[in-house]
């Protein structure tokens, strides 16, 4: 039976790796570059923990591989390797093809107020959720803002991608405009203590005074305005 943590997550990783190989892809243009030899990945976490060691760095996790996985997300550590050749772990957190959506209840905004547990804060901001597998990101969005403002039915209108940013994060959401017939009930298992259609100008000014911080509905109203679908 093998207890070793650094195998165990190498052996994750490696079934993930033939599961979701569209996840391991190399820029062809270059870039850093995901190691998925095993022997390259011991090299890599040697001259991780040489490099911790002498600069003094803790070097009890230099594990490469897979750390965590459920339905929503994936969170892995790769051997990788920089542009001047150099080798190094690079931690990488995938989400499950996000969907973010701006509801619009009679030309009206709708926001909801969400309890987000990373921020262990309430969140003023526009529905988003993560498309099942096999899911199209149109049925994702439909469900999901359905799911969050209790309307019956959603007209959606794509407004391309976006990515909240950070060297770590593996995000690229589809973005929405989803017209409403109704504000109805949340689902209770959301974290969600209210949907509510507010004017435009009342969520520029929300926004302007930082009551809003969400990236996700920040971009979205901004791409909804540029293209004066609001």
């Amino acid at each position: 039976m093998n207890t070793d943590p650094g195998e165990h997550a190498l052996d994750g990783y490696l079934a993930l790796l033939r599961d979701r190989p569209d996840w391991f892809i190399n820029h062809p243009a270059g870039g850093i570059e995901i190691l998925t030899n095993p022997g390259e990945i011991a090299l890599a976490r040697a001259a991780v923990l040489s490099h911790r060691a002498a600069a003094g760095l803790d070097v009890s996790d230099t594990r490469a591989g897979l750390l965590a996985k459920d339905p929503y997300m994936t969170v892995v550590r790769d051997a990788v390797r920089f542009p001047d050749g150099s080798l190094g772990l690079y931690n990488r957190i995938v989400e499950t093809s996000p969907v973010a959506v701006l509801p619009l209840l009679d030309d009206l905004p709708v926001l909801i107020r969400v309890f987000r547990h990373g921020l262990r804060d309430w969140s003023l901001e526009f529905p988003r959720g993560g498309a099942d597998r096999g899911e199209t990101p149109e049925a994702a969005a439909r469900r999901e803002v359905i799911e969050e403002t209790g309307a019956t039915k959603a007209e959606l209108q794509p407004l391309g991608e976006f990515t909240p940013g950070g060297s770590s994060l593996s995000i690229r959401a589809q973005l929405f405009v989803a017209r409403i017939d109704q504000i109805g009930v949340s689902d209770p298992l959301e974290g969600i203590e209210e949907a509510q259609a507010y004017p435009v100008a009342d969520v520029e000014r929300l926004i302007g005074d930082g009551v809003i911080i969400d990236g996700f509905t920040m971009a979205l109203f901004l791409r909804a305005r540029l293209r004066q679908l609001i």
